[in-house]
């Protein structure tokens, strides 16, 4: 009966921190404290998982279960739309330019290796100094890394500033790498 409880909470917990951070809810209430509530929300989710399978099982479920209760709500709010009728129009011709092609090479090269070199910075300092145990570390580190690269590729495909986006992955790469060499992993 108790693990019923706590898997209900846990997920109730989680459904109510995405409803609040959907906008519905209350609309008068400020972004921000939306914001803060949902995380406590999350955290709550976080506790009564790890409350009923302990750490090592209850984190994971916990991170899964926030990602599915999106994927639900985000399915449920679908909808079809009519199709909106063609205007005639030109197309705008090709730009014409030198930079096109370097341009494009550059944004794949910021997006690959630098986002990649950042997200593995960040999950070499999981791996060697987060409070866990060693499985539960290289874990979570392998399985951040995907998620923070792909983050990384999504950050470069909206933001148009380059050279910023490849000094914080330089600098967030350079960071992870020398941390934990400094630090004598």
């Amino acid at each position: 009966m108790i693990d019923l409880m706590l898997i209900t909470g846990a997920l109730g917990a989680s459904l109510a921190g995405l409803l609040l951070l959907s906008g519905r809810w209350r609309a008068d209430v400020p972004r921000a404290r939306r914001r803060a509530l949902a995380m406590a929300l999350w955290a709550v989710s976080t506790a009564l998982w790890v409350a009923r399978f302990g750490a090592e099982i209850g984190i994971p479920l916990a991170l899964e279960t926030a990602a599915l209760v999106a994927f639900g709500f985000i399915l449920t709010r679908m909808e079809r739309r009519t199709g909106r009728p063609v205007r005639d129009r030109a197309a705008p011709p090709p730009p014409r330019g030198r930079w096109r092609v370097p341009a494009g090479i550059a944004r794949v090269l910021v997006a690959g290796p630098l986002g990649l070199a950042a997200a593995m910075g960040i999950a070499v300092v999981i791996a060697t100094r987060a409070p866990a145990a060693e499985q539960t570390r290289l874990i979570l580190a392998g399985l951040i890394v995907p998620t923070l690269w792909a983050i990384g590729i999504a950050w470069i495909v909206c933001r148009r500033r380059l050279p910023v986006q490849a000094a914080a992955f330089a600098a967030i790469g350079i960071a992870g790498f020398g941390l934990t060499l400094l630090a004598g992993a």
